[in-house]
C-alpha cells in the first residue's frame, strides 16, 4: 500500500482486516482523536471542532454535537449510551437520538473517559482532575496528584487505572485512588486492561509496560515514536498506535510493527475482532495547528 500524502487529507480513518490496514475514509478541516464502537454498523469517530461521525455500514456522516471544543475520547456500553470527554470541560452524552452536554461546573480539559455500565464511569484530565459519575450526578474524586492525567481504563468497579505526566499512574480498587510505584519518568498517554493481572500502558519515545498484578515489565516495543493510544480484544491481541504512522500488534509473546501506510498521527483505535480494527489520525498539519491553538489558549497540548 502506497503512503497517503499528506497534502491529500487532513485526517484519515485506518480498516484492518486481519492482514493488511487500508484508508476507508479521509477528510479536509477535520482533525480525528478517536473512535468507538458496537458492531459493523455502529462506529464512531470524534474530534476537534465539535466533530463526530457515525459509521452505519456504508457510509459515514457527520452527527450534530453542538459544541464547537476538540472531543478527545469516547466511549459507550450501549448505543443509546454514549459518552465523549473534550476540552474546557465538556462531557457530551448520546441516547441514541441527539448528543446533549453535561453539566459538571469545570472548564479543564478533559482527556478520557471510560466506565464499566451506564452507572459507573469515569472521566479524567488536566491537574489530577478525576470525575465520577454514579448515573444520577457528577462527583470529583480526589486523584492524590497534580500531574495532569491522559488515560483511564479498567475491568471493573474495583480495578480502575489512570495513567499521565511523570509517569503517574493510579489505581482505584473501588474505594479509593493509590499509587503504585514503577520505575518510569516518561509521560504515559493510555492504559489497557484485560484483567487484574493484564495491564499494559503505553507513552512517550515507544514505552510500553506490563503489570501482572505482582511486578511491573518492561516491553520492547521496537519503535521510539509516541505511542497515542493502546487497545485490546484480549491479552494476546493488543495494538498500540501513534506518531508517524505507528502500528504495534502483541500477539502475547512480542510486539511487531504493521505497516500502516500513512505518516499521520495515529490517535485512537477500536475493533470488535481481530480482523476488523478501526484507526483513526490526523496530518501533521492539523496536529501542528491543533498544538498551537492549544498553546495560545493556554491548555496544555498532549
Amino acid at each position: 500500500m502506497q503512503p497517503l500524502e499528506l497534502d491529500m487529507c487532513d485526517s484519515v480513518i485506518l480498516h484492518y482486516d486481519g492482514k493488511t490496514w487500508s484508508p476507508v475514509y479521509h477528510k479536509f478541516n477535520t482533525w480525528l482523536d478517536d473512535i468507538y464502537g458496537f458492531d459493523d454498523n455502529n462506529i464512531f469517530a470524534v474530534g476537534a471542532q465539535g466533530a463526530i461521525l457515525h459509521y452505519n455500514g456504508k457510509s459515514w456522516t457527520s452527527q450534530e454535537s453542538r459544541t464547537p471544543y476538540r472531543l478527545n475520547k469516547i466511549w459507550g456500553n450501549s448505543p443509546n449510551n454514549i459518552y465523549i470527554s473534550g476540552d474546557y470541560g465538556t462531557i457530551l452524552r448520546y441516547n441514541g437520538t441527539a448528543w446533549k452536554k453535561q453539566d459538571v461546573g469545570i472548564s479543564e480539559w478533559l482527556s478520557d473517559v471510560w466506565g464499566s455500565n451506564e452507572k459507573y464511569l469515569f472521566v479524567v484530565g488536566t491537574l489530577g482532575k478525576i470525575l465520577h459519575h454514579n448515573e444520577e450526578k457528577w462527583s470529583e474524586h480526589n486523584s492524590g496528584t497534580t500531574n495532569w492525567l491522559y488515560g483511564i481504563h479498567g475491568n471493573g468497579k474495583d480495578n480502575v487505572w489512570a495513567v499521565g505526566d511523570y509517569g503517574i499512574t493510579l489505581h482505584y480498587n473501588g474505594k479509593k485512588w493509590t499509587k503504585p510505584i514503577h520505575n518510569s519518568n516518561n509521560r504515559l498517554t493510555s492504559v489497557w486492561t484485560a484483567d487484574s493481572k493484564n495491564v499494559f500502558i503505553a507513552g512517550a519515545d515507544g514505552f510500553i509496560i506490563h503489570y501482572n498484578k505482582r511486578n511491573w515489565t518492561r516491553q520492547a516495543s521496537g519503535s521510539d515514536n509516541w505511542l497515542r493510544r493502546i487497545w485490546g480484544i484480549d491479552h494476546n491481541t493488543i495494538f498500540a498506535v501513534g506518531d508517524n504512522g505507528t502500528i504495534l500488534f502483541y500477539d502475547g509473546t512480542k510486539w511487531n510493527k504493521q505497516d500502516s501506510g500513512t505518516n499521520y498521527f495515529l490517535l485512537g483505535i477500536w475493533g470488535n475482532r481481530k480482523d476488523n480494527v478501526y484507526v483513526v489520525g490526523s496530518s501533521k498539519k492539523g496536529l501542528y495547528d491543533r498544538l498551537s491553538e492549544d498553546a495560545s489558549s493556554g491548555l496544555k497540548s498532549k
